[in-house]
């Protein structure tokens, strides 16, 4: 799994499909070579894991083409930047909440979680069938594909509300005729899925496996998924679990927050589950071996990346004045996570500094969580398909779900973890609920800086109108209820007459 060739067997059954619609004078088929189909192909434990791997592969183009844009620039954390005028208009769209249903990265997410969940549908109705298979790969094979069936699922409702819910194989026709399920039922299938998960994925991996879920994995997903819901007493049950058991899962916080996003520490310590990349490829794509928020994010037109950098996702000054600081102005910040999240003005880089002003960061402010320099070049590493990781859940998540779901009496000692290794002093003491919630928020706010959850946390929270009031407070006037859901991708709905549109779009 970590930096392996994923193969994608689950597109054998789309061509094979698409080959027997051809007329036989143009497609003449020589008989020495076995058909490759999806009823004689999954018969064994190495089939059944090269569907499990092409079950994995819509993470890579969903957090490189779609999930930033949505969970980042769509806040107040960040804004487009990049180069003005026409330059990505798609994600303008959605940074003015004028966003309309025939956006593509709304089209990528939808499409993408749509394959995760049919190979993931694939591999639970196969792998039973198998005759000859080792148990343990047998029911980590499973898991996986629960969990990520799950991990698809959340990302859909998350952004889309009511969506299609299927959990068996079915065939184009079938598919075009299904209507949205009711979201509270698509969660309920999310959080079986991942009770089922964590039964049955393995406690570690090692070796080429690290990267695959893990019942650690499974857990965390699951404390998320009921923070999402407001279901407080089953987060923090859940949390608790994972954080008790911390040492069976290998899970502890890194040292140094930087250590996080360092190629040296992919799939370490602090980590749940990461979205693995490999460098190679050439120029970026969404669909690429490697990601390219390196480049995106580098500072626009500065030669300390391979292309130079695009200078999209912006961080914001209200964000920075978010961090913790000893006196008046920037340079006095004290929060250590800052360093290693963004670049400032003057921060330098071997003889590259920061300006103080930037085509599209008029602050001078980029993202540097991800940065891999030049300098640091082995293939590909330093350019456009860049190989280090992207998180989506961290050991001190678990933390900071715990510390919000569990209040203040029970649950601030596990905040002020957190707040430690940033180097900065415990939360005060005697906090009422609603100014401990927002300790939470500001401290998960710095902590997953551009880590794309900041979006779902506006939209979670206890008081409905929360996010439309801090995004109008942020000068974003466009904003509206009906964005607590994204429109329904317009194709989609062009070849399924039976998908309705949110309300509003």
């Amino acid at each position: 799994m970590n930096r392996r060739i994923i193969i994608i067997p689950a597109l054998l059954f789309t061509l094979a499909v698409s080959f027997s619609a051809c007329r036989k004078d143009i497609l003449q088929v020589d008989p020495t070579i076995p058909i490759v189909s999806v009823d004689n192909f999954y018969r064994t434990e190495n089939d059944i894991i090269l569907a499990v791997n092409a079950s994995y592969t819509p993470l890579s183009a969903i957090y490189n083409g779609a999930a930033w844009h949505i969970g980042d620039i769509m806040s107040d954390d960040t804004d487009l930047g990049g180069g003005g005028g026409g330059d990505g208009l798609e994600t303008a769209e959605l940074d003015n909440f004028t966003v309309t249903s025939f956006n593509p990265i709304l089209n990528l997410m939808w499409a993408q979680c749509y394959f995760g969940i049919f190979r993931s549908n694939i591999v639970i109705e196969k792998t039973p069938g198998v005759a000859v298979m080792r148990e343990q790969i047998r029911r980590r094979s499973l898991g996986e594909a629960r969990f990520l069936r799950a991990l698809y699922y959340f990302n859909l409702v998350r952004v889309f509300g009511d969506v299609p819910l299927y959990t068996q194989i079915i065939g184009v026709d079938e598919a075009l005729k299904l209507s949205r399920t009711p979201k509270e039922q698509v969660y309920a299938q999310i959080i079986a899925d991942l009770q089922q998960a964590e039964t049955l994925l393995p406690n570690r991996n090692t070796g080429e496996d690290l990267g695959r879920a893990t019942a650690g994995t499974a857990k965390g997903l699951l404390a998320k998924v009921y923070l999402t819901l407001n279901d407080k007493t089953r987060a923090a049950a859940k949390a608790k679990e994972v954080i008790d058991n911390r040492a069976l899962y290998g899970y502890d916080l890194w040292p140094d927050y930087a250590d996080n996003f360092k190629l040296e520490n992919e799939n370490g310590r602090e980590s749940m589950f990461e979205v693995q990349y490999r460098s190679g490829g050439g120029q970026w794509s969404d669909f690429g071996a490697g990601h390219k928020l390196n480049t995106f994010f580098a500072p626009r037109a500065q030669d300390i990346v391979q292309s130079s950098g695009y200078g999209w996702n912006v961080p914001t000054l209200d964000f920075v004045n978010n961090y913790e600081r000893s006196g008046p102005g920037l340079n006095t910040i004290i929060d250590r996570r800052r360093a290693p999240s963004m670049w400032m003005p003057g921060d330098q880089f071997g003889s590259y500094t920061q300006p103080a002003q930037l085509v599209g960061s008029p602050n001078g402010f980029n993202v540097r969580k991800y940065f891999v320099p030049i300098t640091n070049v082995a293939g590909d590493n330093g350019g456009w398909t860049c190989a280090l990781n992207v998180p989506i859940m961290r050991y001190s998540e678990m933390l900071l779900i715990y510390a919000e779901a569990a209040g203040p009496a029970l649950g601030k000692p596990f905040a002020d973890q957190v707040r430690a290794r940033a180097g900065l002093a415990p939360l005060p003491n005697g906090l009422n609920d609603a100014q401990y919630l927002a300790a939470i928020y500001k401290e998960r706010r710095i902590e997953f800086a551009f880590e794309m959850q900041r979006w779902y946390d506006l939209l979670r929270h206890p008081d409905p109108n929360y996010f439309v009031t801090v995004m109008r407070a942020h000068g974003k006037t466009n904003v509206a209820q009906k964005h607590r859901y994204m429109p329904i991708p317009q194709g989609e709905r062009d070849k399924n007459p039976n998908l309705t549109q949110n309300e509003g779009y």
